[in-house]
């Protein structure tokens, strides 16, 4: 008969696991408390890092050393680099805008043909002590294209002080007298263009000069309310721009024909292929009368040394061409000019209004 008692009092095969991880152990007397961490035991015992010896021999992770070391230089220098690009940049900024913070002190003008540089500084409104990176280019440009001379004002700001002003003019073409009833002489003449702008008043003392003294003239207008900047709308005024405009063009046509023939000619004779010292009388509407006047090229002794048969001028020849066709007028005194010099060497004026007949004033 088994012993049931004896079987009831044994263990089971199987045991229940413990889900505490302390352990209670007895050692002589005192009771010892041990708790189980796997933390402790997976991480290593740190160390003080010594950069005087050779921390990959003792540390268990060089790969890890060596990878926190690159970036730590990384590190430093980039915060070198960030400084300087800081430092260079904040120097740039200071000195750059002292640079461009200079007052004006010197301006330029060139292209100035007929304005004086004094005339251009006082339309053009500067101020001396003007800062030139406050200077507004458009604004100075408009004030200058202001007057009827300038066509077009290029303004150049040369940092960190000088401003540049090129000016384009316009083409003056005519001089036209200012008609005065109370003066025999003129004391003032027109500038204009080609488009009848009055570009500005010329005094009469200054007409001889090399700068003015090739430009024809127009004479026998009245000028009420003309001032320069005006459009000059006037019928003999455009009928003798016509004539002027004609001379170059028929002299263009007739040139290659004629320069077999410039030998031929007498050396006194006017260029007619230009319309330089040449003066229009439109008192007449009906009658354009023109003058040549010679210039010092052409004076009475070259014209002895080169043909001892002629003889010089003392005055310009006058010459009357009545309204119109203008160029067959002006060939036919082309054909007509020679012998009458060498007949008449003291004529005075020539008289083309009649096809059939030419009268002369000796």
């Amino acid at each position: 008969m088994q012993d049931w008692k004896q079987h009831s009092s044994r263990r089971s095969p199987y045991r229940r696991q413990r889900s505490s991880s302390i352990s209670v152990r007895k050692d002589r007397g005192s009771t010892f408390i041990q708790a189980k961490s796997s933390v402790l035991k997976d991480r290593p015992r740190r160390k003080l890092i010594s950069f005087f010896r050779n921390p990959f021999k003792e540390h268990p992770e060089p790969e890890l050393l060596r990878l926190k070391l690159r970036n730590g230089i990384r590190k430093v220098f980039g915060m070198l680099i960030l400084s300087g690009m800081l430092w260079l940049s904040g120097g740039t900024a200071y000195l750059g805008w002292s640079y461009f913070q200079q007052p004006l002190r010197d301006v330029r003008i060139s292209g100035n043909q007929l304005l004086e540089p004094a005339e251009v500084l006082k339309i053009s409104g500067l101020q001396p002590g003007i800062l030139l990176a406050d200077l507004d280019p458009y604004l100075v440009a408009s004030r200058i294209q202001s007057h009827p001379i300038v066509k077009k004002v290029d303004v150049r700001r040369e940092f960190p002080g000088s401003l540049h002003l090129v000016l384009f003019e316009q083409d003056p073409f005519v001089l036209v007298e200012k008609s005065d009833p109370n003066q025999y002489l003129p004391d003032k003449y027109w500038l204009l263009n080609r488009e009848k702008l009055v570009l500005k008043s010329i005094p009469a003392g200054v007409i001889a000069t090399p700068e003015f003294r090739d430009f024809p003239r127009i004479k026998g207008l009245s000028d009420p309310g003309i001032t320069s900047g005006v459009k000059w709308n006037s019928l003999a005024l455009e009928r003798g721009l016509q004539f002027l405009e004609t001379v170059g063009t028929w002299a263009e046509k007739t040139q290659p024909s004629s320069a077999g023939n410039l030998e031929d000619l007498p050396p006194l004779l006017p260029s007619l292929s230009s319309t330089k010292g040449l003066v229009l009388d439109l008192t007449d509407p009906l009658n354009l009368m023109m003058r040549w006047r010679f210039s010092a090229e052409e004076s009475g002794k070259e014209v002895a040394q080169k043909d001892k048969s002629l003889k010089p001028l003392s005055s310009p020849v006058l010459v009357q061409l009545g309204r119109d066709q203008y160029a067959e007028r002006l060939k036919r005194l082309e054909e007509l000019l020679p012998g009458l010099i060498k007949e008449h060497p003291e004529i005075k004026s020539i008289d083309l209004r009649y096809p059939d007949r030419v009268t002369l004033v000796p």
